[in-house]
């Protein structure tokens, strides 16, 4: 082989490494750079799937069972509430419970009397903290003849009155303090009357 074609195919050798070396060194550069499009909408897509999570969690269950025993019949409490007694807050422990009635229509059928009312939930470890509800719903008698009506409304001066049912809605009043403060949310309440014993639960959500 003469020295001139041995010249010939190093130059060729070198140059077809050179471009192998290329070729490789370009290729990670490649496979590790992401078009930026293609991170933004994987970021959209994932703050779209967190967004319902974040929603759902700022909501919180609320639950309370509350009780009274009447002392003197027709009431009021001497705070000059309707009904006052204590309560259990899940999550927050024991409370007073004063539920003050604003309004109150009667309608002599077994269901047709309406209410509302401002109802105050104090806990006892933290007076500071009181949760206020506006709530409204009927007063059921528990027969079907009216004995909410005729019961209460016509006997309350003598007596305690027929066994009855409070049966309500609610929603967190912005008047609310301390813990509460600032909270929002919507349940419903049913307490039962029965003689000078008040007792039942309230329900919902508060965010």
């Amino acid at each position: 082989m003469t020295a001139t074609r041995v010249n010939k195919l190093l130059t060729g050798a070198a140059a077809r490494a050179v471009q192998f070396r290329g070729r490789v060194n370009r290729r990670p550069d490649r496979s590790r750079s992401i078009p930026r499009p293609v991170i933004l909408a994987s970021a959209l897509c994932v703050a779209l799937a967190l967004a319902p999570a974040a929603a759902a969690s700022a909501q919180s269950p609320f639950q309370a069972t509350v009780s009274s025993t009447q002392t003197l019949p027709g009431g009021p409490c001497s705070n000059g509430a309707y009904i006052c007694g204590t309560a259990d807050l899940a999550g927050y422990g024991a409370a007073t419970w004063n539920m003050y009635i604003t309004n109150a229509v009667a309608v002599p059928t077994a269901c047709g009397s309406s209410y509302t009312a401002t109802t105050q939930f104090t806990l006892a470890s933290d007076p500071a903290s009181t949760l206020v509800l506006d709530e409204a719903g009927s007063l059921c008698g528990l027969g079907n003849d009216g004995a909410a009506y005729r019961g209460y409304f016509n006997e309350a001066s003598q007596a305690y009155g027929h066994p009855f049912a409070i049966v309500g809605t609610w929603s967190a009043d912005a008047a609310s303090t301390g813990q509460f403060f600032g909270f929002a949310g919507s349940g419903t309440d049913l307490v039962k009357i029965a003689g000078a014993h008040f007792g039942g639960s309230y329900a919902g959500t508060l965010s």
